[in-house]
């Protein structure tokens, strides 16, 4: 008897409309949404992390969003294991667990039941890591790593920071190269029977209009009242915070600081938004099973009905029951 839980996912670049989809698809089957966005977890940063408004979390359950005090590091494995438990206890509930976000490494290692190595942490280590990056430049960080672990810096990009600092710290602590841990986490076998559907567009400049508008909104929402905030509090720690290096952000820091108009810092978040797109378009066209749900020319509630017919296409595949 298959025993695998059922997991459909909505993942894919950002400013594709994952969110409204995920909504859409929780209505439609009567189930809860479990984010996989690295940034979303923290709190009092709702606007660049796009974290759903209180008016679309009012329109079905969401798990893993602004939970996470923004001081609080937070890892793959940290979020596989309340990923995890959240899925088990929707489906349990008899609820179907929806997976909406885009940080790929969180869908990856959720959807194929990734384990990992507990112990290899130092948060000493850690710290005294991300002040040397922040001093030597991400470019010099990945090449540190990749002496230690070509295979490793192969597969992570050098503006993944947070990833390359997880890299160096274990492969510091174990002696070890991270790659072959990761390689071991691969081992186990799947508890999920998981649909990935990917939103994307075959014209790239139509999305990176999105992400233009999107960047847009988010300033007119509120963004450089709440960065600032997040700035003035990030100048009171010891060191800065994971949050820190977030899209939307990092970028804002140089113009509180007197170092950048405001004009070049939100272009630079436009820049660094299309390129991550970018990233998120190259790994999801490699993720095995990944379906595409191209936008192009359609409407809010036409992707969505393409969405619902591919759920349903994969239930007459014998692929979930919901």
């Amino acid at each position: 008897m298959d025993k695998k839980l059922s997991v459909v996912a909505v993942a894919g670049p950002t400013a594709t409309g994952k969110t409204a989809l995920g909504i859409g698809l929780a209505r439609r089957y009567q189930g809860e949404i479990v984010s996989c966005d690295s940034m979303q977890v923290y709190k009092d940063l709702p606007i660049g992390t796009a974290q759903p408004t209180p008016a679309e979390q009012a329109q079905a359950p969401h798990h893993l969003v602004g939970f996470l005090e923004v001081e609080k590091p937070f890892s793959v494995s940290d979020y596989v294991g309340l990923a995890g438990k959240a899925i088990a206890d929707i489906a349990g509930r008899g609820r179907l667990p929806l997976l909406v976000g885009g940080t790929g490494l969180y869908v990856r290692s959720l959807l194929n039941g990734f384990s990992f190595e507990e112990g290899a942490r130092n948060e000493a280590l850690r710290a005294r890591l991300l002040e040397e990056a922040q001093e030597d430049g991400p470019e010099e960080t990945h090449r540190r790593l990749a002496a230690l672990d070509p295979d490793a810096a192969r597969e992570i990009h050098p503006r993944n920071v947070k990833r390359v600092l997880r890299a160096l710290e274990y492969c510091l602590l174990t002696g070890k190269p991270f790659s072959r841990q990761a390689a071991r986490s691969r081992q186990a076998e799947s508890p999920y029977r998981a649909l990935l559907i990917c939103p994307v567009y075959k014209d790239r400049q139509l999305l990176y209009d999105r992400i233009n508008r999107r960047v847009d909104a988010m300033l007119e929402a509120g963004l450089l009242e709440e960065a600032e905030a997040f700035f003035r509090r990030c100048r009171q720690m010891d060191l800065p915070p994971t949050a820190a290096q977030a899209i939307g952000y990092k970028e804002l820091f140089p113009y509180f600081q007197g170092e950048v108009p405001l004009s070049e810092a939100v272009e630079r978040i436009k820049q660094e938004s299309r390129r991550y797109a970018k990233r998120q378009i190259t790994w999801f066209a490699r993720e095995p099973g990944a379906r595409p749900l191209y936008l192009d020319g359609l409407a809010p509630e036409e992707a969505l009905l393409k969405a619902i017919g591919m759920a349903e296409a994969w239930k007459q595949e014998g692929g979930g029951s919901f």
